[in-house]
């Protein structure tokens, strides 16, 4: 986990309807180191009949980029020289505009004739590469490279950068497509590279706009990552890959923590933002395992600030068990975004017996009673009324150690003072509780 930033549009932004997405792809290989990434949405799809033959795989430790990201977030993904190709669909097929990706990369080997290394692909296409990427080692260093662009096959030409990157240096690159409807070879691609932090608007790309005969993709659906040809293509590891619609700001809320602390059933987040452009605010979200996830509450945003922001949440009277925590950042238009916390958090055995007062009180019909056991053991717990008459029996089983909660649903009884009573081990006790109609 951890974070990124977010692309939410300065300008562009303000166009937006509240519909629309932050990201078509949001990738951040948190998966398993020796994963192959196609257990994990990605479609391996060329060379044909090659099997399992250097599959693209998970790779730790992943990428770190200043001003990008939220530091540790995920693994990477491994392309070497040869073997599968790799492509994962855009949530939303896309034929008009503009579409961007950010990503960051790593160079481990470079060659001399260089190869492309990733591209956009139609929804309905492995073969019609389009704004295809670049590395060509300088013919006099082994160490120095140049990135190149081409918008379709070689045909129209690639354009190269200057020979002044360095392998073993993690760069930010965004690749760019832009629809035009005059003729079917009139659109464009870009590429833009940097070594240190985004700007916040659409500078001048490094490479580009180019366009040329090649013709036109129908649309883009897919980013693809190559591992190329032997001779030609570079070994690399990539990572924290975005799709979107706009350069979207690149930076609307960038977070530089974001920690947990437990303190009996309450679990409390702690995050804070360097700047914020167009933040609504955060859902606070909380799962079991990292499939199913529920908003357990929300803490409004500063909206634009240029100033260090702190936040913080509580959730309260968990369970025992092990959790998964995630913010979704929302922009003022409806974009969003996922920051995931680093660690699980656990919620531990208590060390004494205690019966904690209903939840609400006074209630009507429903409330909460809360329990904790320090130990495995029969716990019973029984509703009376003023009289010392029985009610209901709400447990009578053997529980496990730990933090337990159960509801109470009074709605066919009239209003008045209730008691309720445990019995666990030797631990006795018993609380008063008031229904209100």
């Amino acid at each position: 986990m951890t974070t990124k930033i977010i692309f939410t549009a300065i300008c562009f932004v303000l166009m937006m309807t509240l519909a629309s997405r932050a990201q078509l792809i949001e990738e951040s290989f948190n998966y398993p180191d020796g994963d192959s990434v196609g257990a994990h949405g990605w479609v391996h799809f060329s060379p044909t009949g090659t099997g399992t033959l250097n599959r693209i795989m998970v790779t730790s430790p992943g990428l770190e980029f200043a001003g990008f990201q939220f530091h540790g977030i995920g693994n990477a993904a491994s392309v070497m020289n040869t073997g599968q190709d790799s492509y994962k669909p855009l949530s939303e097929i896309k034929s008009s505009g503009s579409v961007y990706t950010f990503f960051l990369v790593n160079f481990d080997t470079v060659r001399s004739t260089g190869d492309y290394f990733c591209a956009y692909l139609p929804s309905a296409s492995v073969t019609g590469f389009q704004c295809r990427v670049y590395a060509r080692k300088m013919q006099s260093s082994s160490e120095k490279f140049a990135f190149g662009l081409s918008k379709t096959t070689t045909t129209g030409g690639i354009q190269w950068s200057d020979t002044v990157y360095s392998k073993g240096t993690t760069y930010l690159l965004v690749m760019k497509y832009t629809f035009n409807s005059v003729s079917n070879t009139d659109d464009e691609v870009s590429l833009f590279i940097f070594s240190e932090e985004v700007p916040a608007s659409e500078p001048s790309p490094t490479l580009g706009p180019l366009t040329g005969t090649g013709t036109d993709g129908s649309d883009i659906g897919r980013f693809a990552i190559r591992q190329g040809a032997q001779s030609s293509a570079p070994n690399f590891r990539i990572d924290e890959i975005f799709t979107g619609t706009g350069w979207s700001g690149v930076l609307p809320v960038e977070l530089s923590s974001f920690s947990s602390f437990v303190k009996g059933r309450d679990v409390t987040l702690f995050w804070d933002s360097k700047k914020e452009i167009n933040n609504a605010g955060f859902d606070v979200e909380r799962a079991t395992d990292q499939d199913v996830w529920i908003k357990v509450g929300f803490v409004s945003g500063y909206g634009n600030s240029n100033s260090v922001n702190y936040y913080s949440y509580t959730d309260r009277g968990l369970p025992t068990g092990k959790y998964f925590y995630r913010l979704k950042q929302t922009d003022i238009n409806g974009n969003y975004e996922y920051f995931n916390l680093n660690n699980e958090v656990s919620i531990g055995i208590p060390v004494k017996y205690e019966l904690s007062q209903n939840y609400p009180n006074p209630f009507n019909p429903s409330t909460s009673i809360s329990y904790d056991l320090p130990a495995d053991g029969s716990v019973i717990l029984k509703i009376f009324n003023v009289s010392g008459k029985e009610i209901t029996t709400l447990v009578n089983e053997v529980k496990t150690a730990g933090y337990h909660t159960v509801n109470f649903n009074a709605s066919g009884l009239s209003s008045g003072v209730y008691y309720y009573t445990i019995s666990a081990g030797n631990y006795r006790a018993s609380k008063k509780m008031i229904l209100l109609r």
